[in-house]
Formats: C-alpha cells, structure tokens, sequence
C-alpha cells in the first residue's frame, strides 16, 4: 500500500511538530527563570585596597627615568629608558620597579654587566639558557630579587630590568 505524497509530507511535519514541542517542553523543565537566580553585587564602597596597583613614572623635561626607590647602583643607562612603572602589591607588602630602556652595546656586553654586578652585589644567581633568543638573569637577597631580561632588536638591545621589594 503505497501513501499518497500529502500523507508523507503531513507525516513529517506532524513529527517536527512532535519534536520541537518536546524539545521546548525539556528546556522549560531544566531552565532556571531568571528571577530565581541569585544576584551578586560588587560593594564598591569597601575599604579594602586593590590587589595591584600600577604607577607609571611620568616624564620630567621629555625624559622618562627609573621610578623612585630604583637603587642607584643597579646599572642603567638613562636617557634611553622606554618605560618605568612602580607595581605595588598591598596584600604581600611588596613592590616593583620596573624599567625598559634600549642600549647600543649588544646581548653579550649588557648580561656580562649585570652578572658583575649581581656577583658584586652579593645575589644568589640563577642563570638563563646561553642560547636562548632572550638572556636572562636573576639575583636573589633575603630582601630583594632583581630581574634582567635582555634581547636584541635589528641593531638595538632592549633590556628589561624588574627589581622586586620583599
């Protein structure tokens, strides 16, 4: 017994129908209405301190410098520095000085300088890979960590120095 075309056609719309109304039904039974769920608020007026707070270092006569508190000893060569920034972080008592600045000597000449110094200084170092296509560096005291990230760029080396205060 062969169905005429209009059977088969009413058919699947009947199961479509079917279908859609028991997808609809499942969705209404799992949702949850909006007004049921809970509402979270941000209480702004609390005296709790952010977690981070960034201070950018502002330029003084065109010329951006280390931020303050950065030790002098610590070799940079001014008037190159392309970013200085105080990271303070209220929760663990800490802060970091940041500086970025761009030198003419190369990779080798900027890491055999501040292994020196570090060694000098008194840090416990912990050294990078030789051949990795950043140099790093990193001096430990009991009070301190100084951070030396140095690449080359074309014909210029930037160098990347973070000092953290404990």
């Amino acid at each position: 017994m062969e169905q005429s075309p209009n059977v088969k056609i009413i058919s699947v719309i009947i199961a479509i129908l079917l279908i859609l109304g028991v997808g609809y039904i499942l969705i209404g039974k799992y949702n949850v209405p909006a007004k049921n769920i809970p509402q979270t608020s941000v209480d702004n007026t609390s005296n709790q301190e952010p977690a981070v707070i960034v201070e950018n270092t502002p330029k003084v006569d065109g010329i951006l410098s280390a931020p303050a508190g950065f030790p002098k000893d610590i070799p940079l060569e001014n008037g190159a520095v392309l970013e200085s920034a105080t990271t303070r972080y209220p929760d663990q008592e800490a802060q970091q000085l940041s500086v970025s600045y761009r030198s003419s000597r190369t990779v080798a000449q900027k890491y055999a300088e501040y292994k020196a110094y570090m060694t000098q200084a008194g840090y416990e170092i912990t050294e990078g890979a030789t051949n990795a296509p950043v140099r790093a560096i990193f001096g430990t005291k009991s009070n301190a960590n100084l951070s030396v990230a140095i690449s080359s760029s074309k014909s210029v080396t930037l160098v990347q120095l973070s000092y953290l205060i404990k």
